[in-house]
């Protein structure tokens, strides 16, 4: 809808288009018709779409070679899933996919896993400098054309789903902040973290994040994608746009808490207002209790209090201690 509304000139889609690698063949069919249907309505409102394959434990080789397949009648649309720079009147945009392990150990065999993560770092950091080099600078009316970087990996100071800062290198392979810097791209587009956000301290380098939360991780943050505006080759502005998507809950309940329920159940959701703070959301509770509140605590019937108080679906409850 919003791109019915801006008529992009570009749509970058910079990977994880599905949530799982292995699926049965019926939600298979599904997602493939769903992500087909989404991608070429994109390219009816924009003059361009690329689609670039994320980690392969999302987007495994065999989804890609079918929506590869599928799309390949529509001129406007580019599915990526080797490291190339792709020219348009528009931008060039460099686009280096998700790591892939067995191709990568097909390349360097042989190593353990810190000097796997090591070798590949030092190998996308090549990427990044040498594909920025096979960009053009100018177009055919002699405009600046921006160089933009589509890539699927973790960029170190990023905010990850747990609210953690990244900061290491050795568990898995990164793009280094000195070779972005070094590299010069007028905008970074990044996807594999959740969570969307404009990397600290550094130029134009942004994470879209999901638009749709997958787990309780994303309890507390915001989805959805960004529009990116640019001008004479260089980038004025940035919107992020939320996007609608089905809440996660988190109940946490102390003994006292667990007293009240147990003590007037029918009146629990007046006194508390429950309904209000878990209408049509996925819902987990969590609860300390002492050993004689957990033999009167009735959780099939907590678990039917928590739907008739408007929960979409209650996915826990679980007793994080018992207090003797």
């Amino acid at each position: 809808e919003k791109a019915r509304e801006e008529k992009p000139d570009l749509v970058c889609i910079s990977g994880d288009v599905f949530h799982q690698e292995q699926i049965g063949p019926a939600r298979y069919s599904d997602e493939m018709v769903t992500a087909t249907r989404i991608i070429d309505e994109l390219s009816k409102v924009s003059k361009f779409v690329i689609v670039m394959r994320g980690t392969p434990n999302h987007d495994g080789a065999g989804q890609f070679r079918v929506l590869t397949k599928m799309l390949e009648h529509n001129k406007k649309v580019a599915v990526v899933t080797t490291p190339q720079v792709i020219s348009t009147p528009i931008a060039d945009i460099v686009c280096i996919p998700g790591f892939d392990k067995q191709e990568f150990r097909a390349k360097f065999p042989g190593l353990s896993a810190e000097e796997e993560n090591l070798t590949w770092t030092n190998h996308i950091s090549e990427m990044v400098m040498g594909l920025r080099a096979q960009c053009s600078q100018t177009n055919i009316v002699a405009d600046m054309v921006p160089a933009i970087l589509m890539a699927h990996y973790t960029v170190p100071g990023c905010n990850m789903e747990s609210g953690q800062t990244s900061f290491f290198t050795n568990f898995e392979p990164v793009i280094p902040r000195e070779a972005l810097e070094a590299a010069g791209y007028e905008a970074v587009l990044l996807g594999h973290i959740h969570r969307p956000q404009q990397i600290n301290g550094l130029h134009n380098v942004y994470y879209s994040g999901a638009i749709n939360a997958m787990n309780f991780n994303d309890e507390h943050q915001n989805r959805g994608f960004y529009i990116h505006e640019f001008m004479g080759g260089e980038m004025t502005s940035s919107q992020f746009c939320g996007t609608p998507y089905r809440r996660f809950k988190t109940i946490d309940w102390d003994t006292n808490q667990v007293s009240d329920y147990i003590g007037n159940r029918d009146a629990y959701a007046l006194v508390t207002n429950i309904s209000r703070d878990i209408s049509d959301m996925i819902v987990r509770v969590k609860y300390s209790c002492t050993s004689e509140q957990k033999k009167l605590l009735n959780i099939p019937l907590l678990q039917k209090d928590l739907y008739d108080w408007g929960a979409f679906y209650v996915s826990d409850i679980e007793a994080e201690n018992a207090i003797d």
